[in-house]
Parts: structure tokens; sequence; C-alpha cells
């Protein structure tokens, strides 16, 4: 099931840029675009939808990372990224240059809580994503005391959704079942989104219930029209550098789009951002490869 994992990364890849290195950058400067506009008043206002799409994007990707886990596939890339996300986080002078790094550690954590899962009996392999729901809401019962990794931690819930509808996919979940552990996931959105307070206001669980209806679409009728078109080079490209693309959006586009007006700001920022992309992904791909020849 790649087709779906590849279309939902690639749709992540797009929603976020529109959000985060279109959208934010247009409200950080104070301009206002046709685009944006009539977006925001017509689609974005009428559906919930806050931010730009970008929330909805990372919730996307993390539906699709956590079906990718669940099914055993192993994201080598997520180890250099979330070091170098972390190491910039603890030095003082890179403190908060990576805004949106957050997301490939919390999917790095995802991915080797899914791995410790799927050690246990196949029939059993509910109660360990569970178990991970429940995690999430004491991670974000913690607001008063850590509210960046509670903010982050309302987020998790898409990652178990993604591995609970694998679980139904595998034959070992029923519908129902599945069905009442993803209302859980919703669950521990909802509550994050009253006692966080940086998530006020935002209706995220409407952007949640959103990726994941879209998540369970996606992977439940995949067919024919779906792989012709996670099979185009552009898809492709999009799923697969989207991990880098999105820390990239904010800590280097914004400064990319500063260099000239717009829209040919935006344009150079577009390329930075994926010509970076492409090398930081070749780069850990190569060094993911070494390590595992030097073992």
């Amino acid at each position: 099931m790649r087709t779906p994992v590849t279309l939902l990364s690639a749709s992540a890849a797009v929603l976020t840029a529109y959000g985060y290195l279109f959208g934010q950058w247009a409200d950080l400067h104070d301009q206002r675009f046709g685009l944006l506009d009539v977006t925001r008043e017509w689609i974005a206002r009428p559906l919930g939808l806050g931010e730009d799409f970008g929330p909805l994007g990372l919730m996307l990707l993390l539906v699709a990372a956590g079906y990718a886990a669940a099914a055993g596939r192993a994201l080598g890339e997520l180890y250099p990224l979330a070091a170098l996300v972390v190491i910039a986080h603890l030095l003082p002078p890179t403190a908060g240059l990576v805004p949106l790094g957050w997301v490939a550690v919390l999917a790095l954590i995802g991915f080797l809580l899914a791995r410790g899962t799927a050690l246990l009996p196949a029939r059993y392999r509910w109660t360990g994503q569970l178990a991970q729901l429940v995690l999430a809401l004491n991670a974000v019962a913690l607001a008063d005391f850590v509210p960046d990794l509670s903010a982050a931690a309302a987020f998790f819930p898409l990652f178990v959704a993604g591995q609970l509808l694998h679980t139904n996919r595998a034959g070992l979940l029923p519908a129902w079942a599945c069905g009442l552990l993803i209302a859980a996931a919703l669950a521990v959105v909802a509550i994050a989104d009253r006692v966080v307070p940086e998530l006020d206001g935002w209706w995220y669980p409407l952007a949640a219930t959103y990726a994941m209806l879209l998540g369970a679409v996606a992977f439940l009728l995949a067919g024919p029209t779906a792989d012709r078109i996670a099979a185009n080079p552009v898809v492709r490209w999009l799923a697969e550098r989207v991990w880098w693309l999105i820390p990239l959006y904010a800590a280097v586009g914004h400064p990319l789009a500063d260099l000239l007006p717009h829209p040919a700001g935006i344009l150079v920022a577009v390329a930075g951002v994926g010509l970076l992309a492409e090398g930081c992904h070749r780069a850990s791909r190569l060094l993911t490869q070494r390590t595992k020849e030097a073992v």
C-alpha cells in the first residue's frame, strides 16, 4: 500500500508549502494577495481550517507515517533530521531556527514506538496503539509545565490513527474496533484543544477529523487512478523529500522570499527550499547507507 502513503505525503508537502511558506510569509510581512484572501474566505473558513491548511498537511503526513511504520517500513532519514533539530533547539544561537522541526522528532518517536508495538502478538497489537494514545494524553496533561511538549503531543494521535488503519487493513482489527480507537484518538486531540493554550482557537480537532477521514479514504479506496497519480515523478519527488521540505519552508524559505519582490521572491524561495531538500535527502540516504555498511 505504498500508493496512499505517497499521495498523502505529497499532499502534505503541498499544503504545508502553501500554509507555512506562502501564507505565513504573507502574514509576517502584512501582505495581501487575492488568491490567499479568496482561499481563506471561501474554503478555509467555511471548513474551519486555520493557518492556511498547514496543520492539515502535517496531520496527513503523520497519518501516512503511522501507516508506513505499522507496515514495517523504515525511514532512516528521520534519524539525522531529528538529530539536527534537537541540536539546533539546544544551542542558544539556533534555538527556534527550525520551527517545524518537531514534526520529524515526533515521527521518529512514533516509528520507535510502532517498532515496539510490532513485537506484540498480532491479535494484541491494538493494545500497543492504545497505550500510545494514553502516552500522548499524559503528555497533553503536562500543558501547564511543558507547553511545547503538550502542543506537539496533540498531533501524535494522527500517527496512531495511521497505525490503526494498517492494523485494520491487515485483518488484525475489526472495523468497529478500529473506528472506536480512532474516535479515542480524536478525543485526545479535542482534550488538547481545551487544555493547551497554544492550540486555542485553531480548531485542530476539526482538522484532525478531516485528516483521519482522508487517510481512511486513501487507504481503503486506493485504485488504478491513484496508482497512476502516485507514479508521477513530481508526486514521488514531493513524497520522498517531504520530511526535509517541511522544516525548510520557514527556516530557509522565508529569508529567501525576502530577497526579491513578490512573486519573484516566493519563486526563489520555492526553488531554494527544493534544492536544499534534495541535497539533504541525498546526504541522509548516503549517511544511512554508510551506517548500515559499517554495522
